[in-house]
């Protein structure tokens, strides 16, 4: 599927992901992809499933097996000029037939999930003697990589080693639901990231990337540089909290206060909605009376990072106008929307919709507060 300068290539296969024959190609219709900071990503091929004496005359032709049946592993490529991203790598976990009553009405979806499927099929029930998280973490990836599946992890600020005599971290669960426990309570976020070539993607451990280079801005308001068609804002006053509280150290039995007012991450607003708002923000107790003190300090901080985020952005773009393919995970600019809104966001996620004709995404951004912390952004699109 070609347009607008677009090329999009889909692989598939039982064990090896190659091309789609050319009669399946011919029959692709669209194909969504919808990528999230803390859920599964998920893809969906829409194909045209018509049959004709010549083809398909007992059945779908070509669409009923291998390379597109369930559990084959499917990889999309976008390719922007010169510049192939993968956007998607995962298995198919479903595979729906639409018969229909007129030509070009019949169609076959076919869907699936992000390589994290292969983390969350077996529950276990299983002890990690002396491992902190970051050890378990290592500990539970390592066996994946065979399958194509790189591990990142970054270790957490705040570390709490158990020692045999005190505790031993269990798991009761698949490895996908360990992981993102763990994560949860370091206040981090884990999925996994397609790419970078075909067949291979890294599961990523670790905090939200909220540094780095952000990519092309998104323009709203901006006449000819305009590359979204729409955005909007919205203020969640009741998300931010902040944690107050005491426990119980397990080894010196003495009390300890808990008390995390704000987070400490790197700001991307000049003006933090929790920090100047500390008097009418929630404040939430910390549970857990037999917690040791660094580990009880890690999760409350964790609870509080993970509700600043109080300023919310929902918008879609013009694939065409943008000039790029947008991605969840890291930082993007606004400009056009005035200073309260301009500057740098966080994406959390990004539904892909490609098909002959065009490119569209619908998104959604996050940040702690109101203000553009800079002046200059990155310019993308062909306004």
């Amino acid at each position: 599927m070609s347009a607008l300068g677009m090329r999009l290539t889909v692989l598939a296969g039982k064990t090896l992901p190659v091309p789609l024959p050319g009669p399946l190609t011919s029959r692709l219709r669209s194909v969504e992809v919808t990528e999230n900071d803390e859920e599964r990503s998920v893809f969906t091929l829409t194909f045209d499933a018509g049959r004709s004496v010549t083809g398909g005359a007992v059945d779908v032709a070509g669409l009923t097996g291998p390379p597109l049946a369930a559990f084959c592993r499917v990889v999309v490529v976008v390719t922007l000029g010169i510049v192939p991203t993968v956007l998607s790598d995962g298995f198919v976990t479903e595979v729906r037939l639409t018969p229909g009553d007129a030509p070009g009405a019949a169609t076959l979806t076919v869907t699936g999930e992000d390589v994290s499927y292969l983390l969350d099929r077996e529950e276990r029930d299983i002890e990690h003697p002396a491992m902190d998280a970051y050890a378990q973490v290592l500990r539970i990836l390592a066996p994946y990589a065979a399958r194509g599946v790189l591990p990142r992890a970054v270790p957490p600020p705040v570390v709490d080693p158990p020692l045999p005599i005190d505790r031993i971290p269990s798991q009761h669960g698949t490895d996908l639901a360990h992981l993102a426990g763990l994560a949860r309570d370091h206040g981090y976020v884990t999925y996994a990231m397609p790419g970078p070539v075909p067949g291979t993607s890294t599961f990523y451990w670790g905090p939200a990337v909220r540094t780095g280079p952000p990519q092309p801005a998104l323009s709203v308001d901006l006449g000819p540089q305009t590359n979204v068609t729409e955005l909007n804002f919205r203020t969640e006053a009741l998300g931010p909290v902040a944690v107050d509280g005491t426990v119980t150290d397990r080894l010196t039995g003495v009390a300890v206060p808990v008390k995390v007012p704000v987070g400490l991450r790197p700001p991307l607003a000049a003006v933090p909605f929790a920090a100047t708002h500390l008097g009418d923000t929630r404040t939430r107790r910390l549970r857990g009376a037999t917690s040791g003190a660094v580990a009880a300090y890690s999760e409350a901080r964790a609870l509080v990072e993970r509700s600043l985020d109080a300023v919310i952005a929902e918008g879609r773009l013009d694939g065409a106008r943008y000039g790029g393919v947008l991605r969840p995970r890291g930082l993007v600019g606004v400009r056009g929307a005035g200073w309260s809104h301009d500057g740098l966001w966080y994406v959390r996620e990004v539904a892909h919709e490609l098909a002959p004709g065009g490119y569209q995404a619908s998104f959604v951004l996050a940040r702690e507060g109101h203000g553009a912390l800079s002046p200059v952004l990155p310019v993308g699109g062909v306004g």
